[in-house]
């Protein structure tokens, strides 16, 4: 499988954050299988404005914020694509469709922009991937902040996820509800001397997923790479028996593939 780089004219304009390709290369990969399997017509960025991490949101640089928002978009018109689709991150999604634009004072962006859960509940709801086998372990679900409290996504993520997995199990709360992984807004990225005071302080995260574990969930779904973050921090340091994954992981293993 080849990925296409700056495709002119293509359907979508798949983007992901700079430590994507560094440390969760497997997830581009997948997209991109998913993606050839539903016959999307899709291209990636290769040039300045590729990378959708905006620690300028993080540090209140809304200038260089801005910038960095508008070099996105100038990429993706040179492109002549007809949509982006972000990959499974909460902040990169939200300063491109919201934060980025209000700084930059545009009622609306000049390209739609998805997050890869509502693309994949569009793939699912359409038809363009089929599931082969439903994941057998049972699993819960992450709510983000920026795709549910910041955008409304919770329903269409548990479709995903109802789809795909054979055994679904609540947190609670959940949905906007739910209790933050305390490491977005920028807290991951502060680094070591920071890290404990974020574990030992979310100890109400520690308890609920440990509830939900004692309710038979052997798996975490965190589709945002800072909750990922937070919560593997969470599980290692508690001793919380669960795997963790992204969605773009199960969807790449149980949907039908050409041999």
């Amino acid at each position: 499988l080849r990925i296409p780089m700056e495709k002119e004219g293509a359907e979508i304009l798949y983007c992901v954050i700079a430590p994507e390709p560094k440390f969760r290369a497997q997830l581009i990969y997948q997209a991109a299988v998913i993606m050839n399997v539903a016959g999307v017509d899709f291209t990636m960025p290769a040039t300045p404005g590729w990378d959708n991490s905006d620690q300028c949101m993080f540090t209140g640089d809304y200038e260089m914020m801005g910038r960095l928002k508008k070099a996105h978009f100038e990429m993706a018109m040179r492109l002549k694509v007809k949509r982006i689709v972000m990959g499974e991150c909460g902040h990169a999604f939200r300063s491109v469709y919201d934060t980025g634009n209000r700084w930059l004072a545009w009622k609306m962006p000049p390209i739609p922009v998805t997050h890869a859960v509502e693309f994949y509940y569009e793939l699912l709801k359409q038809g363009k991937i089929k599931v082969a086998k439903k994941y057998d372990k049972p699993v819960t679900f992450q709510d983000p902040c920026n795709i549910v409290r910041g955008s409304g996504l919770h329903e269409k993520a548990r479709y995903v996820v109802n789809a795909i997995c054979e055994e679904f199990i609540e947190m609670h709360p959940n949905r906007e509800h739910n209790y933050c992984c305390c490491a977005g807004g920028g807290v991951v990225n502060t680094g070591p001397p920071h890290k404990m005071a974020r574990i030992t302080g979310n100890r109400i995260k520690a308890e609920q997923l440990s509830e939900t574990k004692r309710k038979g969930a052997k798996v975490v779904i965190a589709p945002c790479h800072n909750c990922h973050g937070g919560i593997e921090d969470i599980l290692h340091h508690y001793g919380i028996d669960m795997e963790l994954h992204f969605l773009g992981d199960i969807i790449y293993n149980v949907i039908e593939k050409p041999v």
